[in-house]
């Protein structure tokens, strides 16, 4: 093994140290060893033997040529050379230099590409306008929930999702994407820190947590603050869109529950276990209220705690089986007529602002089981008043209250019709089920 040496220091004892440093016999063994070798110079505190002679010289292995060039490649320390020729994966000095140049100019390119590409995009953004009169009922609560999650930058500025916290209680990037998606909020490069959009291949990513996102101009030029004024005297009518959102909005408030439970048992579901458990909640919901499933979820997770305890268990395992659990404990319940409990809400649970816009516009709250949401919306968008309900209506009632009057019960029934509204029942389905009794 031999070791072409350039020295950058003129010192004797330097030099010196240098050569003993890297002096090997034929079979490629070091002659002294490095421990022997530290205390000859005084160096600095903190610095290696390796460093210091790193400093004063460079060092070339004759087994080892440039895969480029076939010159002889640079080592830094000992462990670095071989005993036996061979062609390095690394370059040589004046390759890698090339090499680090060519790379440099690329990414200096493809910086300037990000560069005109974001400026671009941003030019297109700022020519994007809504016509916030013509915004969906559901995205139209989302942005008033949005405004009072993160005032005064909604209307003044711009925001990050660390602004957004107070949102919900789960999934904030999920509702901002659905406006972001619908054009109603947009992100603006100019304002964003440094990285954070970037290339990954020939495709721009982003930080989603450095974006910075700005409410969409208004179509009319109205201030943002005129805009969000309008959008709190709006007249719902679309039903099936309120309800879908006080689903999904649901849906964050069990699985917020579901997550605080798990990690206070050490429970890790996978990603494919907690979508299962969200679409077991979201047809859930259609029938009880967010209070009802967290007592599900609280029964659920410390059975599985139980479980994990037992011979041949363990966490992962027993983490495992929440979803089941939770889907058998539902049908156990419907299938028994079970009346499930209610828990409070926790102290360290807040609702967030999108909980309380559609509780103030809908009524309703954690407690409210899903056929009574449903009847609310339907009242609050007109549907449960319209003439063609009324007319399918008609001749249920008129042979419900006949039947009533011919068994005399006319007060018993009224009574009861009243008992099944307040439980979440539409009129249909309240006439319904008193018919079907009267009946057997």
């Amino acid at each position: 093994m031999a070791i072409k040496l350039q020295m950058l220091t003129e010192d004797p004892k330097e030099i010196e140290l240098i050569e003993r440093y890297w002096a090997a016999d034929e079979a490629g063994q070091y002659l002294e060893k490095v421990s022997a070798l530290e205390g000859i110079i005084k160096m600095a505190q903190g610095v290696t033997l390796a460093s210091f002679i790193r400093q004063r010289c460079n060092a070339f292995d004759d087994n080892q040529v440039c895969p480029n060039c076939a010159e002889l490649v640079e080592i830094r320390n000992r462990s670095e050379a071989k005993k036996v020729p061979q062609r390095s994966t690394k370059l040589c000095t004046l390759c890698q230099n090339d090499q680090d140049a060519i790379a440099l100019e690329v990414e200096k390119a493809k910086a300037a590409e990000l560069e005109r590409q974001l400026a671009e995009y941003a030019h297109l953004q700022s020519t994007r306008t809504v016509d916030y009169s013509e915004v969906p009922d559901g995205q139209v609560l989302l942005l008033l929930a949005l405004d009072r999650a993160v005032t005064p930058r909604l209307t003044n500025g711009g925001f990050t999702l660390g602004d957004c916290r107070g949102l919900a209680p789960r999934y904030v990037g999920n509702f901002v994407q659905q406006l972001r998606e619908a054009g109603l909020v947009l992100d603006d490069p100019t304002r964003a820190r440094p990285g954070t959009y970037y290339w990954v291949g020939d495709k721009i990513w982003m930080l989603r947590d450095q974006v910075i996102y700005r409410l969409a101009p208004d179509a009319a030029s109205r201030s943002a603050d005129e805009v969000i004024r309008s959008l709190q005297d709006r007249v719902y009518t679309d039903a099936e869109g309120l309800f879908n959102l006080w689903l999904d909005y649901s849906v964050a408030d069990v699985m917020h529950y579901l997550s605080t439970q798990c990690e206070l048992y050490n429970h890790d579901l996978s990603e494919q276990e907690l979508e299962e458990v969200k679409s077991i909640i979201r047809s859930a919901l259609e029938t009880y209220s967010v209070s009802q499933l967290w007592s599900v979820v609280w029964k659920v997770v410390r059975d599985a705690a139980s479980l994990a305890n037992r011979e041949y268990y363990n966490r992962p395992k027993a983490a495992a089986t929440i979803p089941g659990k939770i889907r058998r404990n539902l049908e156990k319940v419907q299938r028994e007529s079970i009346e499930l409990k209610a828990w409070r809400r926790p102290e360290l649970h807040p609702a967030g602002t999108l909980g309380m816009v559609l509780s103030e516009i809908l009524g309703g709250d954690e407690n409210t089981p899903g056929p009574m949401v449903s009847s609310l919306i339907a009242w609050l968008t007109g549907q449960a008043c319209s003439a063609t309900v009324e007319a399918a209506l008609d001749e249920p009632i008129r042979e419900l209250m006949t039947n009533a009057l011919a068994h005399d019960v006319g007060s018993a029934v009224m009574l009861r019709f009243a008992e099944l509204i307040r439980a979440g029942h539409d009129v249909g389905s309240a006439v319904e089920e008193i018919a079907d009794a009267l009946r057997s």
